[in-house]
C-alpha cells in the first residue's frame, strides 16, 4: 500500500509534535507524524521537566525565553495544560565560575531574562534550606520552574490534529526511501510506503538509528542519566525550590506527593553510552548512593528523605551539548535531534524554528549555531557545564 504526504515527521515526542503544530500553522500541506509506540514514550516521558533560563549564547537565550512564554500561557497559545509551575530556580556556581556568570547575565538581561546574582549568604531569602557552603555565587531566576513534558506533548498533539495533522501511533519506520541524494518518503514495519519530499528525524534517543536509514551518521552519543526519587519527611515543610548545583554536581526538583527528583549535573553521561531500549529500567540503591550524598550536601534536609526508586533516563548528546536543527546532506531529510538534555525546555522554540526552516522562511531566532556541518570544524567540542556557561 502506498499513500502520500507533504511532510513526514518520525518521532512522537515533544519535539516532533511541536514541529508538526508549527508546520501546520504555516499551511505547508499534509503533515503526518509517525510514532512507533505512543506519544511521549521515549525521552520526553522520562524528562524531569526543569525549565531554567541560564544559557551561554544569544540564540539559546532567545529560544528558552520564547519557550518559557509559551509554557506560561500554554492554554491560550496551544491549548491543554503544560503543568507549568514557576516556583523559581536557584543555580549555584563555584567561585571560578562567577565572573562568567555575571558576564552571561548581562547578555541575558538584554534579551529579556529576569534573574539576579546573589551572594551565597543571600540565597537563604529564597530558600533557607539550600546549603551554599563553598559557592561563589547563586543565580536566582524567579520565573523559571518546571512543567509536565507529557502534558505539553499531549497539548501540542491535540492542537496539531485540530490543524489537520495526522498522528499515527504504533507505526515504526524501517526504511527512509531515497532517490540519489534526495529523500522520497518512508516505509513502515507493516510494509506501507508513504511518499513525501520531506522527512523530519525527531526520533530523540533513536535519532542516530533513524538517520542511519537515510545513510546519514549523526555525531550523537546516547548517554545514560539515572534519575532518583526520594520522599521528603513529614516535617520537611513547603516544597523546596528547584536547585541546580553546578559546583557540587547535583539537582533537586520538587514533585507532587511529597516527592523530590534528583540526579547528577556532570559530564558523566557521555562516559556511559546506553541502548535506548533500556530507557526507564530500574536503577538500584547502590548506584544512587553517590548522587544522594551530593544531593544531601546541597539540600541537607533531604538527608532524612526516604529512597523510593530510580530509573534510567538518557540524553541524546552532541559533541558541543547543543541540538542539530538543520537539513542533512540528503536533500529533504531534516534533523531535529541531539537535544543534549534541552529537549523539553526548548521544544516550543525548536518547533517554531524547524517549521520556518522547512518552509523556507526566516526563523525568529538564528539557526546558524545549530547547523549540522558545524562538527566538521575544530573547536566544536563542549562540556555539560558549557551548556550553561562558556
Amino acid at each position: 500500500m502506498t499513500r502520500t504526504a507533504d511532510i513526514v515527521i518520525v518521532g512522537g515526542g515533544v519535539t516532533g509534535v511541536s514541529i508538526a503544530f508549527h508546520l501546520a500553522g504555516r499551511g505547508v500541506g499534509k503533515v503526518v507524524v509517525l510514532e512507533r509506540k505512543f506519544l511521549a514514550a521515549g525521552g520526553t516521558g522520562r524528562s524531569v521537566g526543569i525549565v531554567r533560563q541560564l544559557y551561554p549564547t544569544p540564540e539559546t537565550t532567545q529560544m528558552v525565553r520564547r519557550s518559557l512564554d509559551v509554557f506560561q500561557r500554554f492554554g491560550d497559545t496551544v491549548g491543554g495544560h503544560a503543568g507549568y509551575t514557576g516556583c523559581g530556580v536557584l543555580i549555584g556556581v563555584s567561585p571560578a565560575m562567577r565572573p562568567q556568570l555575571e558576564k552571561t547575565l548581562t547578555l541575558q538581561r538584554s534579551l529579556g531574562v529576569r534573574a539576579e546574582v546573589l551572594e551565597p549568604s543571600d540565597a537563604s531569602r529564597v530558600d533557607a534550606r539550600i546549603d551554599t557552603t563553598g559557592l561563589g555565587a547563586v543565580l536566582y531566576e524567579p520565573e523559571s520552574g518546571y512543567g509536565d513534558p507529557v502534558g505539553v506533548t499531549g497539548g501540542y498533539a491535540d492542537a496539531a490534529r485540530r490543524r489537520g495533522v495526522v498522528i499515527e501511533q504504533g507505526v515504526e519506520v524501517t526504511e527512509i526511501a531515497r532517490a540519489r541524494a534526495r529523500v522520497t518518503g518512508v516505509v513502515t514495519a507493516a510494509g506501507e510506503r508513504i511518499e513525501a519530499p520531506v522527512v523530519v528525524n525527531a526520533g530523540g534517543l533513536w535519532s542516530p538509528a533513524i538517520a542511519a536509514l537515510a545513510g546519514v551518521t549523526l555525531p550523537i552519543v546516547i548517554g545514560r542519566h539515572p534519575v532518583f526519587i526520594v520522599e521528603r519527611d513529614a516535617g520537611f515543610g513547603a516544597p523546596h525550590i528547584v536547585y541546580l548545583d553546578l559546583a557540587g554536581g547535583s539537582y533537586v526538583k520538587p514533585e507532587s506527593g511529597g516527592l523530590t527528583l534528583t540526579g547528577s549535573l556532570t559530564d558523566d553521561e557521555t562516559q556511559h553510552p546506553m541502548d535506548p531500549e533500556l530507557l526507564g529500567a530500574e536503577v538500584g540503591l547502590n548506584e544512587a548512593e553517590a548522587v544522594l550524598e551530593r544531593t544531601s550536601r546541597a539540600l541537607p534536609r533531604l538527608a532524612d528523605a526516604r529512597y523510593r526508586h530510580g530509573y534510567a533516563g538518557a540524553f541524546d548528546i552532541t559533541p558541543d551539548w547543543m541540538p542539530i536543527l538543520d537539513e542533512s546532506p540528503v536533500h529533504g531529510f531534516w534533523i531535529a535531534a541531539g537535544m543534549s538534555g534541552h529537549g523539553f525546555k526548548l521544544a516550543p522554540a525548536v518547533g517554531e524554528m524547524m517549521a520556518a526552516l522547512i518552509a523556507g522562511a526566516e526563523p525568529p531566532v538564528s539557526a546558524a549555531p545549530f547547523r549540522f556541518d558545524r562538527f566538521a570544524s575544530a573547536g566544536t567540542a563542549g562540556t555539560f557545564a558549557s551548556s550553561y556557561l562558556r
